[in-house]
């Protein structure tokens, strides 16, 4: 039967059987512990020594599932499917919106750009017309001061 020696932080245990190591590797879990036993020739890290390797059980599953539990989590499922079908439905008529406003923003853009070439025409013809009434009405005055 082997003897294991534990190293905790400089502290060595007692010599122990293999069940007392084990329960003394439970009760310092997470700890770094060092192992020798005679075969060894220098002290090991537990986590290196098979010995001590915990073995992982894995549970077996259930045989089957419990039908409520599935009827319920169909019923989310289908609820799930048409929130997300109302959301597409909706992301759909959004698009279209969006679509048809560029449209119209761009048939806007066109027709405020023929009205602002238009109105400058006007307002350039309303200058002349201004400075041509200016020179009129100072023709006019000088005519009148000859007199």
């Amino acid at each position: 039967m082997k003897k294991w020696l534990f190293s905790n932080n400089g502290e060595i245990t007692e010599t122990l059987t293999f069940d007392e190591a084990k329960t003394y590797v439970e009760k310092h879990e997470g700890a770094e512990l060092y192992v020798w036993h005679p075969s060894f020739t220098h002290w090991t890290p537990l986590h290196e020594v098979e010995d001590f390797q915990q073995e992982i059980v894995i549970p077996t599953p259930p045989v089957a599932i419990p039908k409520a539990l599935l009827e319920e989590y169909k019923n989310k499922e289908e609820s799930m499917f048409k929130t997300l079908s109302r959301i597409d439905n909706t992301l759909g008529n959004t698009r279209a919106a969006l679509s048809e406003m560029d449209h119209d923003i761009d048939n806007y853009a066109k027709v405020t750009q023929k009205l602002n070439t238009e109105v400058r025409v006007t307002l350039d013809k309303i200058h002349e017309q201004y400075a041509a009434l200016q020179k009129n009405i100072s023709a006019v005055t000088k005519d009148e001061l000859v007199y």
